[in-house]
């Protein structure tokens, strides 16, 4: 009997098409400086973007209701609990998931182009550039990691700062677990667990200045895209530099004949 997976993989007509529109509209209604992560290289002759891997990553969530979310659940249910570890069982299963993901990114990479530059501009470029100056051109997914944290608790999918008093030792690790812990078991915020602690004199924060939520850390989708970044060099501002270079070479002429 085929596992519950393949109601997604073998019918990539229906799926793809819903996944693929359901990325991107996630893609363009929740990106932003905390789920959006980029880093490429600019030549500095050309002004081309060097190389052509992955550039651009985009993190988050499966809301309920959604093909995703159902795929998610899936690709982690407990059918599959009986395929071995490096079985020639899992090898196919993943190789056949990576396939049906692989036309995923096809799918936005084909039909969604115009999407993603929007987005793109938006929250990688903030509007400092123009469509002319850096066209984003080439925009490619590249891959898409599916992952399942439903057991971790929310609080602990989270990263926490944490303020000292000056030429103070703190448990770090101790009040980390002790504010997840109660924030689990009592549904309050960090900040009311923190007043209340230091109020009751618990003295694994007697030196503890602040407690701040930062970014997540554990999602449960990683999108992964290169983005051409090329800046498109203009006729004028291609003169410019030509201008500046002659005249660099001129003073270096003068400079030798004095």
């Amino acid at each position: 009997m085929k596992k519950k997976i393949y109601s997604f993989i073998d019918n990539p007509d229906k799926y793809v098409p819903l996944i693929a529109k359901e990325i991107v509209e996630t893609f363009d209604e929740e990106a932003n400086g905390e789920n959006v992560e980029y880093s490429y290289t600019i030549d500095g002759n050309t002004k081309e973007v060097k190389g052509k891997d992955a550039n651009t990553y985009f993190v988050f969530d499966t809301a309920g209701e959604t093909c995703i979310d159902d795929f998610k659940k899936l690709l982690f249910d407990e059918d599959l609990a009986d395929i071995e570890e490096k079985s020639p069982e899992e090898e196919e299963l993943m190789e056949d998931v990576r396939g049906f993901l692989f036309k995923v990114c096809k799918k936005i990479t084909s039909d969604y182009k115009g999407d993603l530059q929007n987005t793109v501009r938006r929250v990688v470029l903030g509007g400092r550039y123009s469509e002319e100056q850096v066209p984003l051109e080439d925009i490619e997914m590249i891959s898409i990691d599916v992952a399942d944290y439903s057991s971790v608790p929310e609080s602990f999918k989270y990263i926490l700062r944490i303020g000292k008093a000056p030429g103070t030792e703190i448990e770090t690790d101790e009040i980390i677990k002790f504010v997840q812990d109660r924030q689990e078991i009592t549904g309050m915020d960090i900040d009311s667990i923190f007043s209340i602690e230091k109020q009751a004199g618990n003295p694994l924060f007697e030196d503890v200045l602040v407690i701040e939520t930062t970014r997540k850390f554990l999602n449960e989708i990683s999108i992964y895209f290169f983005v051409d970044y090329t800046i498109n060099i203009t006729e004028e501002d291609e003169e410019s530099r030509n201008k500046l270079k002659s005249e660099s070479e001129k003073d270096k002429v003068v400079e030798t004949e004095g």
